[in-house]
């Protein structure tokens, strides 16, 4: 019985033509099971332009041919927001990290209290806050 395993592709800063033609080289090169299941790192990528994304749905494709599938993890801002602006978002499927929640999480410091010093002998009386 055969185990599936995954590929996993970590994309560099600018993916354009040439790396996504290499890319597209090398993925032929690793898919020689059937079901293949490919995982395309985009945590690096500053700048995408259509030719990347172009290769992107070529992989895609390819994976598709063979009964597998190709999912997009680690998303950088700049590359997430190309994929939306383009709609491609939509069309990958997003491997789920837990490193893009924990970036989510936003803390807000709580408000400080009034910390002046009591007059000698005085205890400190709580003043209030204004909105």
């Amino acid at each position: 019985m055969d185990i599936p395993s995954a590929i996993m592709i970590k994309l560099p800063e600018v993916f354009g033509v040439k790396e996504a033609r290499k890319l597209r080289r090398e993925l032929k090169n690793k898919l020689a099971s059937e079901r293949p299941c490919v995982v395309v790192d985009l945590s690096r990528v500053k700048k995408i332009d259509l030719t990347g994304l172009e290769g992107l749905l070529r992989c895609m494709e390819e994976v598709a041919r063979q009964d597998g599938s190709l999912e997009l993890g680690g998303i950088s801002p700049e590359a997430g927001a190309m994929l939306e602006l383009t709609r491609m978002n939509q069309l990958f499927q997003k491997f789920p990290t837990q490193q893009a929640e924990a970036s989510s999480t936003v803390l807000v410091p709580e408000p400080v209290a009034n910390t002046e010093p009591a007059p000698s002998g005085q205890a400190a009386q709580p003043q209030p806050v204004a909105a």
